[in-house]
């Protein structure tokens, strides 16, 4: 999904209709649901916080749908098999999740 999902966030939705890069269907809020993402999250934007040249978006999650798969015994996301992506600026580099590097609270023991 990361050649698309990049794709999609360099070009505008004033000059490219974006509404065909991916399957989608909606749920919830009727946003957009990509059919192909293993973990979604329904948010309601509560603030946006505006810099020079970005805004960035305070979200309330109303709702999560994930797969099977990408979820642990209890029901809860695994991030080490989900493993997601981070976009990460100003190196304009993709990262992946995911490992483990310490337990919080126990850092010091």
């Amino acid at each position: 999904m990361l050649k698309k999902a990049d794709r999609t966030g360099c070009v505008s939705g004033n000059k490219v209709d974006k509404s065909e890069m991916f399957r989608f269907h909606t749920e919830g809020t009727g946003a957009p649901f990509i059919d192909e993402a293993p973990v979604v999250m329904d948010c309601t934007v509560d603030d946006i916080y505006e810099t020079e040249g970005f805004e960035s978006f305070i979200c309330k999650i109303d709702s999560v749908y994930a797969e099977e798969s990408v979820l642990n015994e209890a029901g809860k996301i695994d991030y080490s098999t989900l493993k997601p992506v981070l976009f990460e600026m100003p190196t304009y580099e993709y990262l992946r999740t995911g490992d483990v590097i310490g337990k919080c609270m126990n850092l010091d023991q």
